[in-house]
């Protein structure tokens, strides 16, 4: 009874166990596709205003961007290309999925059938494995540059700041921001606080922030260590938990959880002290910039003021330009109605020459269409000479063809005629066998319609009369009734 109410309670735990696996799958499998919508949402956007803005042809800056769309058409394609990579690995496991399942579907109780079911699931199990094996290197190298590019991008935001902050014409801001070169996916981690690289660095030596475990398992492990506290009590509900990890994995797991949160803290610590440094960066540099644009201030007033008496000047000039101009105008105007008069007299002079030179290129041309049809003409004349004598030609060589073949099929039809003649003689004997087989074997029997009509034998059993044998007082019997139609067979 014990062992049974164990066993049931055993039952009971894995349901319970496999019930909050499936709710935890489905909640965050839910989370996942709204995430996936949103993101969706966002690039849909982000791709509009990119081809409104920078590969617009109205853009100024179409060629400096052109590198840029290239890039990115490139990096489409091969995105379009890992996805039906994707597709077809899962398509293949699927596959396999089903085709275990129809194997499941007529189970045969053979050792035979044992090692086939054994044969498939392994080669699903392997394929399986290696498809989270490369996707899960994948997921970590997309991790890297996303880390690496995140950090680019901070260290670029910091300089942009640094410059809004200086403004353009604070020599002091000059010096404190100085130009230097970007910082590359190698050295990055130079503009970070030691502290915050090291983690880094153990982050991505170690498999990212799961120890590389996978998602399922992690939660699992850091549930029985918060529940107990972190005792050592919880290694063994792990164990239980984890069938897939043995306990030197968890062991190595729980010691890299104690350097991921001592790490962590150290990390979080340097960031706050990193900010403190910057706050009080920004407040100097807050605090120049106020002189800076107060000095810059008084310079604009300045240079309006000179711009003012600059602009009355250059009025006056242009005022002056402006007269200078008009009788400028006034005289080529004169100019271009006497060249439009000697323009038009040099034009009727030069119609008269035009027509002259037209007359004679006429001439020369009737002539020359005269000298090219007796050309043409020569040239057709000698092309009907040539057709005719290939006719000829043709003509004899299909004489001799005819004859040729004429003598081919007579020699086939007389070949035709003679196996001929031969099949009827082998005819003709075959039938004269056959009758003489016939005669030898002949029988000859007469007819009698009438038997059709008569009785059977069986018939004739049947329907005979049966009386008592015997002679005298026939005394009554005990026995078995005889059917009618076995009455006087014995």
């Amino acid at each position: 009874m014990a062992a049974s109410g164990r066993q049931d309670t055993g039952n009971e735990n894995d349901n319970n166990i496999q019930a909050w696996k499936r709710k935890t799958e489905k909640a965050k499998k839910s989370d996942i596709f709204k995430e996936l919508n949103k993101l969706r949402v966002q690039i849909v956007a982000l791709d509009r205003e990119k081809s409104t803005h920078l590969y617009s042809k109205r853009n100024d800056f179409r060629q400096e961007f052109l590198p840029l769309q290239e890039m990115e058409t490139k990096a489409t394609e091969s995105r379009k290309t890992e996805q039906i990579k994707l597709k077809q690995q899962l398509e293949k496991i699927s596959h396999m999925v089903k085709r275990f399942h129809t194997e499941l579907k007529d189970v045969k109780p053979t050792p035979e059938f044992v090692e086939k079911l054994k044969i498939i699931m392994e080669e699903i199990e392997s394929t399986i494995n290696a498809f989270k094996e490369q996707q899960r290197k994948q997921y970590e190298e997309l991790m890297r540059e996303e880390r690496t590019t995140t950090q680019e991008i901070l260290a670029l935001e910091k300089k942009f700041e640094v410059w809004t902050q200086m403004g353009d014409d604070l020599p002091s801001a000059r010096k404190v921001a100085p130009s230097a070169p970007l910082a590359s996916a190698r050295d990055i981690t130079k503009d970070l606080p030691p502290e915050v690289a090291a983690f880094e660095k153990f982050l991505e030596q170690t498999g990212g922030i799961r120890g590389g475990w996978d998602e399922y398992d992690h939660q699992t492990f850091l549930k029985f260590r918060h529940r107990n506290k972190g005792r050592p009590a919880f290694l063994q509900q792990c164990l239980i938990s984890i069938p897939t990890r043995t306990e030197e994995e968890i062991m190595n797991h729980e010691e890299w959880y104690q350097t991921y949160l001592d790490m962590n803290e150290t990390k979080k610590e340097s960031i706050r002290k990193w900010k403190d440094r910057k706050q009080r960066e920004k407040e100097d540099l807050l605090s120049v910039a106020d002189d800076s644009l107060n000095n810059k201030k008084k310079r604009e007033e300045e240079k309006q003021q000179a711009m003012k008496e600059r602009m009355e000047d250059e009025k006056m000039g242009r005022f002056s330009k402006l007269n200078a101009w008009k009788v400028q105008k006034e005289i080529e105007r004169a100019e271009a109605e006497e060249k439009k008069l000697r323009e038009q007299l040099e034009k009727s002079k030069k119609v008269g020459d035009f027509k002259k030179r037209q007359t004679e290129m006429k001439a020369q041309v009737e002539e020359y269409r005269k000298k090219r049809e007796e050309e043409d003409e020569f040239v057709r004349i000698q092309q009907e000479a040539w057709e005719q004598e290939q006719k000829e030609r043709q003509k004899q060589i299909s004489a001799r063809e005819i004859s040729r073949f004429r003598e081919r099929d007579q020699k086939s039809m007389g070949e035709k005629l003679k196996k001929d003649k031969i099949k009827e003689e082998e005819q003709r004997e075959k039938e004269k066998r056959l009758a003489r087989l016939k005669s030898q074997v002949e029988i000859e029997v007469d007819r009698d319609p009438n038997r059709l009509l008569q009785p059977t034998a069986g018939w004739k059993s049947r329907t005979k009369e049966i009386g008592p044998s015997g002679s005298g007082q026939v005394m009554h019997m005990q026995h078995r009734a005889i059917p009618s139609w076995r009455q006087g067979l014995h």
